[in-house]
Order: structure tokens, then C-alpha cells, then sequence
């Protein structure tokens, strides 16, 4: 299981937080420092964005949330994870229609807010509490309500065809090209969007950033220039 070490400092992270009423800022300090000790990252695409912690919370909520069973007691750390998951639920349910309601729960809808919308039910997805259906579903209601956010959309399939790719490297499931082209297009058919194919190098960083797969590995599975390194 790629996400056990991710899955078991979440647990105990939570239960430290309960334990000394830390608050949602000092959670996300220990979350940096349990990390960087554990040598984890947060699960993440291309850029590592400012406020990446902030957002990695949201893997603290679904543990706590359908890993624990912990709903009340932990509120106060996770009232924004909350409202994005609602806002999720509505744009599930009632697609287009929401736009209103979802403004109402977590205000304005930038490619930002869009994303930790997707993010939490993504998270969801990946520690296996959640049918990948939901995460589809949730991609082409959202374009529904906010067609103006179709690049985000987008941009969000790519990054999970990416995500999936990489994880599946990880597992030791893809070990050709081959494997991993099928895998990728596989997965772009079953989200059903157009031009969302993420080339190699995006499968690449997360394979190396997120799961630490050896470099030598992944440049027999996928199409890299020699030596080439991202810079954020």
C-alpha cells in the first residue's frame, strides 16, 4: 500500500491535535515537520504552491473523517475541508444548478477554490475511501455549474491521469511503456474529457516527488529527456 506511511502519520497526527487542542495553524506546523521527518510529500502536481500544507489538510480530514469515524470532535481543524466536501456533494447532486449554493458555502469560485473542491473527493479517491466514479462525476458537474472553469477542469484531469500513472509505477503495476501508455489513455477515456493526456514529464516528477520511485525506473517507463529537472 503506497499511502500506509501517508495514512498512519495522519491518524497520529489527529489524534495529537484532540489530545492537546492544537488549532488548525499549529497542525499544520507538526504536518510540515512529521512530513519532512517521514520524508513525505504532500500530494501534489507540477508547482508546489504556497499554501500546499494548507491543502494537504484536507488528507487529515478524510482520515479523520472516514478513516476514524471522527466528525464533531474535529470541526474546528477542518471547517473548510467540510464546506468544500458540501460543496461537492451539491455540484454531485444537483450539477449546474449549484453554482449559487456552492458560491454560498465557500465563496468565490477561482481555479483555486475549484481545485480543493476536487482535491478533498480526489484524496477520497487515492486512500481508497471512494469510488473513482465520484471524482469523474464531481469533474463534469463542476464544468456544469462553471463552464468559465473549464481550464481547471482540465487541468485536474490531467493531473489525476498523472497521479493514477505514477501511483501504478509505484505499486510495481506498470513496468513498460507499454503498460503505462495504455494506462494513461485508459483512464483519459473514462474521464471523458478532451486533450487531457499528461505527457512523461508530468508522470515523472509525481512518481519522484510523491512516491520516491527510483529515477532509473521511471526513465525506462517513460519518455524523458536525459538530465532534465523541473524547477518550480
Amino acid at each position: 500500500m503506497v499511502h500506509r506511511k501517508r495514512i498512519s502519520v495522519a491518524v497520529d497526527l489527529v489524534g495529537e491535535a484532540l489530545e492537546e487542542e492544537w488549532d488548525r495553524e499549529r497542525l499544520k506546523k507538526e504536518l510540515s515537520k512529521r512530513y519532512e521527518a517521514e520524508g513525505l510529500s504532500p500530494l501534489r502536481g507540477l508547482a508546489l504552491p504556497l499554501d500546499i500544507l494548507d491543502k494537504e489538510l484536507s488528507t487529515l480530514y478524510v482520515v479523520s473523517k472516514y478513516g476514524l469515524g471522527l466528525e464533531e470532535e474535529v470541526d474546528h481543524l477542518f471547517d473548510y475541508e467540510k464546506r468544500l466536501e458540501k460543496a461537492a456533494e451539491l455540484l454531485l447532486k444537483e450539477g449546474g444548478k449549484a453554482r449559487n449554493e456552492v458560491r454560498e458555502l465557500v465563496g468565490i469560485i477561482d481555479s483555486n477554490t475549484l481545485s480543493r473542491i476536487f482535491r478533498v473527493v480526489f484524496t477520497a479517491v487515492v486512500l481508497g475511501f471512494r469510488p473513482e466514479e465520484d471524482l469523474i462525476k464531481l469533474l463534469h458537474k463542476a464544468l456544469e455549474a462553471f463552464p468559465e472553469e473549464e481550464r481547471t477542469v482540465k487541468k485536474y484531469s490531467r493531473f489525476y491521469i498523472a497521479f493514477r500513472v505514477a501511483e501504478a509505477i509505484a505499486k510495481g503495476e506498470v513496468t513498460s511503456k507499454l503498460d503505462k501508455e495504455a494506462l494513461k489513455q485508459s483512464l483519459a477515456l473514462r474521464i471523458g474529457l478532451p486533450k487531457i493526456l499528461p505527457d512523461d514529464e508530468y508522470i515523472y516528477t509525481i512518481a519522484k516527488e510523491v512516491f520516491g520511485v527510483d529515477e532509473g525506473l521511471l526513465r525506462k517507463i517513460l519518455k524523458v529527456e536525459n538530465g532534465k529537472r523541473h524547477h518550480h
